[in-house]
């Protein structure tokens, strides 16, 4: 969503970049200038209506919105005591999962334990699809090409690529791990859908640190040492 600031002359434009220039505001806020002409941090005006409803969000708090938009600017009223915040709760909640709020259920034993068979081949899938439709990096193209081999071939490990170019797509501070803020859309995205993503992800971290270890991802997945010798090097490239 964008915060628009309508200006009589280009002068005040300026003014306007120049004050904000220096004021740092969440991503449910946007910088305008008070009636005393100093910079401040206000609340999104408008939010776009999303033509998809897999674009919805439900929160922590089991709360469902048109958009993420439309949640952040929910957080940015309540936070400020405006008026218009009909959820004080908002304050403290938090994005859960993409698409509107259901019952997901529990992930038993039994489907935990299949999970990661399921999602590598999902990856799989997925890599292949991009490929075809031209929406990868071409620097994955490599990977692709050694996966259908191996797919066809009948290869055990033929989903091995698509874990490995996950990870490196995840990673995106290129330190060898994947921080929750870096798993978070991912989670998002998946839960609706699979809601052993959350559990299967918690299993993988061993150590308890809040992040994932390319080791850690490797060995959750079914990946031996010399698959992540070539993780860690693939993904620094």
């Amino acid at each position: 969503a964008e915060f628009e600031v309508k200006v009589n002359t280009q002068d005040e434009t300026l003014n306007i970049e120049d004050q904000c220039s220096k004021v740092k505001c969440n991503e449910n806020e946007a910088c305008i200038l008070n009636k005393d002409g100093e910079a401040e941090c206000a609340c999104i005006t408008e939010c776009e209506d999303p033509k998809d409803k897999r674009l919805m969000i439900c929160t922590k708090g089991n709360h469902t919105y048109t958009s993420d938009c439309e949640f952040y600017r929910m957080q940015c009223w309540c936070r400020k005591n405006d008026e218009q915040c009909t959820r004080k709760e908002a304050v403290t909640d938090a994005v859960d999962y993409f698409g509107q709020c259901q019952d997901l259920g529990v992930c038993t034993e039994f489907e935990l334990e299949v999970f990661p068979k399921r999602m590598k081949e999902w990856l799989g899938e997925i890599l292949d699809a991009l490929f075809v439709r031209k929406d990868l990096d071409p620097k994955y193209e490599t990977l692709v090409n050694e996966a259908r081999k191996m797919k066809l071939s009948n290869t055990e490990k033929w989903w091995r690529n698509a874990v490995l170019w996950e990870f490196c797509e995840l990673d995106r501070t290129h330190d060898n791990s994947v921080n929750n803020e870096e798993l978070a859309r991912f989670i998002r995205s998946l839960k609706v859908l699979e809601h052993c993503i959350q559990p299967f992800l918690d299993h993988c971290d061993t150590d308890n640190d809040n992040k994932i270890s390319s080791d850690e991802w490797g060995t959750c997945l079914g990946l031996d040492k010399n698959d992540m010798t070539f993780l860690t090097t693939f993904c620094s490239h």
